[in-house]
């Protein structure tokens, strides 16, 4: 993969453009031998169903200009909500073959023509007898070209597409590089709004990893529901818990607090099936500890919640202090605009692929 290099040497990655739900982070960083430093960031707010594709690549377009960015290069991934994910059992064969029938495979259980689907898999870790479990990620072509052709409009040259739980897991595994690191193992619990994802690293590699049909939207329908708040009022009051500004008065954070309580606990216990199915589908050595990521993984109370019914400590960040980095470039960069910092994990790790070294193995790594 090739990288730009500043004068001094440090590698810089390339922009990671993460497009979620309701907003779009761009990111890019740079990696110096003591940690990562912001080179730049923009929040383009906003649905993307309210632009046309014109006006989302002069969005992109004018947030490269004001961001700080260096380079065109840009690593793209679409919002949790489009990507449909299954794991399945297939047949261990040759990644060529694999691809095939991962092919089949969505299109048969996505209900689509096999040529409107853009799939690729990622082994989870799993083996029964002659079968190995792998995880399906697929996205309908129509809105990954939409996307992108407002990337390349913006002047951006995209060089690879991934899920956003990928580069959530490369920005946790960077310090992971040594050989001796192979054998230390953590949880990661990615927090989106449609849903989240269950990973356990093993060293630099993604070992493990199962989505969860729980996220922050579903908080925010709780809210609603329970408070008799219409949908942006439910996000509004949970988002001000979330970015810790403006604290609520006592009576109505405790009744925030109420109304999200079942919805954390059926998160936590979706994230202990995961850790069970880990430890029986690969019996693996049980995780050191758990981070939460996300836009929504700093919600009161969730961390508590995860480390009551799963048994393992609970971080918002990893040894690197690689959140608390990020919070720091963020607030230099867009001061009291940024959000939630669990929010910008994801297109961290895309920026980190563009300085990520290259594998002599063919396996597929996070």
């Amino acid at each position: 993969m090739n990288f730009m290099t500043s004068r001094l040497g440090a590698p810089t990655g390339h922009v990671g453009i993460a497009f979620e739900d309701r907003d779009i982070h761009m990111l890019q960083l740079r990696e110096y031998r003591d940690g990562l430093k912001v080179m730049g960031a923009a929040l383009v707010p906003g649905s993307e169903g309210d632009r046309s594709s014109e006006q989302l690549a002069e969005s992109l377009r004018s947030a490269f200009i004001t961001g700080g960015f260096v380079g065109r290069k840009c690593v793209v991934s679409v919002p949790r909500s489009d990507v449909w994910m299954q794991v399945v059992r297939l047949p261990h064969m040759p990644d060529g073959e694999l691809n095939e029938a991962v092919a089949w495979e969505a299109a048969e259980r996505f209900e689509l023509d096999r040529e409107a689907l853009q799939c690729d898999w990622i082994q989870t870790g799993g083996s029964a007898g002659d079968r190995q479990e792998v995880l399906i990620i697929a996205v309908n072509r129509s809105c990954l070209d939409a996307r992108l052709n407002s990337v390349l409009q913006a002047g951006f040259r995209p060089v690879a597409v991934e899920a956003g739980f990928t580069g959530v897991a490369r920005l946790f595994s960077r310090q992971f590089r040594r050989e001796a690191d192979g054998g230390r193992v953590r949880a990661v619990l990615d927090v989106g709004s449609s849903g989240s994802m269950l990973m356990v690293l093993r060293g630099r590699d993604l070992a493990f990893c199962k989505p969860v049909s729980v996220g922050g939207r579903h908080l925010d329908d709780r809210v609603a529901a329970q408070l008799d708040l219409d949908l942006e009022g439910a996000r509004d009051l949970r988002a001000a818990r979330l970015d810790g500004g403006t604290p609520l008065d006592p009576s109505t954070d405790g009744a925030v607090g109420d109304a999200v309580r079942p919805v954390l606990a059926e998160l936590a216990r979706e994230a202990m099936r995961c850790l069970r199915h880990y430890s029986v589908s690969v019996r693996g050595e049980r995780p050191e500890y758990l981070v939460l990521s996300g836009a929504d993984a700093s919600e009161p109370g969730l961390a508590g919640m995860v480390h009551g019914v799963c048994r393992v400590d609970v971080h918002l960040d990893d040894e690197a202090q690689s959140v608390t980095t990020l919070s720091q470039g963020l607030a230099e960069s867009l001061p009291g605009r940024a959000g939630p910092v669990g929010g910008w994990v994801a297109a961290a790790g895309l920026s980190l692929r563009g300085v990520e070294p290259r594998r002599s193995s063919g396996r597929r790594a996070a």
